[in-house]
């Protein structure tokens, strides 16, 4: 991908090998400054994916990686407030996508006819369940998504016989490895929690068998039996529960004496992970309780939590702020005036 004088991503160009790059041929022009040009392959290596997109709306191309000099294919053409991605497997394209689906859905469509006519429900859209991504190994499908404010991570069949990981913690935070392979049966992922310090696993797809690889180290030390983490909701001024994630030193008392330290962001549809905060345990472990407020404008409990904190509804993600502090007092988790 080539740049324009102002940093945009304008041009795929395809590079021979020994040639001078003056001689490079234009595979694709972005000709909308307010689109972004990306470059990828499907994990079965059988396709080169040109993406273009901006924050609603995307539009995706392919080349068969077997004949790099071929024409990019278009897949669906763009539809303002329309986002897709496309995987692929043997003789169909598995699309991710939000058509008729806020919270996505993923859709199946032939290799030789993947327009919009042709696609068919796959993983109907279930509204609250953000589907978030999706990788199609040969065997398996993965994909994360979020339910109840936290992530998941469900293996399939190709006949959605499928089951989740489990994971035991009250709030977490899962990241997603697809590795280099298509016909394997392990993936990677990372697990971390407010207490607990970042974990990777491999996972076997058939076994369900999941063999640590690393613990991020914590120099200092650290007990993660020393805290305890929570996840309470909150009622906000319309009634929308708002999602909550408390991080506390067992023995910091809940009778509304503790300090706390309350931090929210919603916008762009962004969601806060309960992460571990080797920064918040400085606060911690001196007594404060540290509260993240997963409120409207991010997508805890997935996109139309992102919409109803926009435009708008901006204010939302303001009152359900102030509904989380005053929720805290009135529960004894804090202090009014600390």
């Amino acid at each position: 991908i080539e740049r324009d004088d102002n940093q945009r991503p304008k041009w795929v160009k395809r590079h021979v090998l020994g040639t001078p790059a003056s001689e490079d041929a234009l595979v694709y022009e972005e000709k909308d400054d307010g689109f972004f040009l990306g470059l990828g392959k499907t994990q079965s290596g059988a396709f080169i994916i040109i993406s273009s997109a901006n924050q609603v709306t995307s539009e995706v191309r392919v080349i068969p990686a077997d004949a790099p000099e071929a024409e990019p294919r278009l897949i669906a053409p763009r539809v303002s407030d329309e986002l897709y991605d496309v995987e692929h497997r043997g003789e169909h394209f598995y699309i991710h996508t939000n058509r008729d689906a806020v919270d996505f859905k993923i859709v199946r469509a032939p290799v030789d006819a993947p327009g919009r006519e042709n696609w068919t429900d796959w993983l109907p859209h279930e509204p609250g369940t953000f589907v978030t991504s999706v990788v199609c190994f040969k065997d398996k499908v993965v994909r994360l998504e979020r339910r109840d404010a936290l992530p998941r991570i469900v293996v399939s069949d190709y006949e959605r016989n499928e089951y989740a990981v489990d994971f035991k913690e009250a709030a977490y935070s899962l990241g997603f490895s697809s590795g280099y392979e298509f016909e394997t049966r392990l993936f990677r992922f990372s697990y971390e929690s407010p207490s607990t310090p970042e974990q990777t696993f491999d996972f076997d797809m058939e076994t369900r068998e999941r063999t640590l690889r690393k613990t991020r180290e914590v120099p200092s030390g650290h007990d993660t039996d020393l805290y305890a983490v929570e996840r309470i909701k909150v009622a906000s001024h319309d009634g929308a529960e708002v999602p909550v994630t408390i991080l506390r030193l067992k023995t910091t008392p809940v009778d509304g004496t503790a300090p706390a330290l309350l931090y929210g962001y919603g916008s762009y549809g962004v969601t806060i992970p309960a992460s571990f905060l080797p920064g918040a345990l400085s606060l911690v472990d001196r007594g404060v309780v540290y509260v993240i407020a997963h409120v409207r404008g991010g997508a805890a409990l997935g996109r139309q939590w992102y919409l109803d904190g926009k435009l708008a509804k901006k204010d939302n993600s303001f009152r359900d702020f102030n509904a989380v502090a005053e929720a805290l007092v009135a529960r004894g988790y804090v202090a009014p005036k600390r």
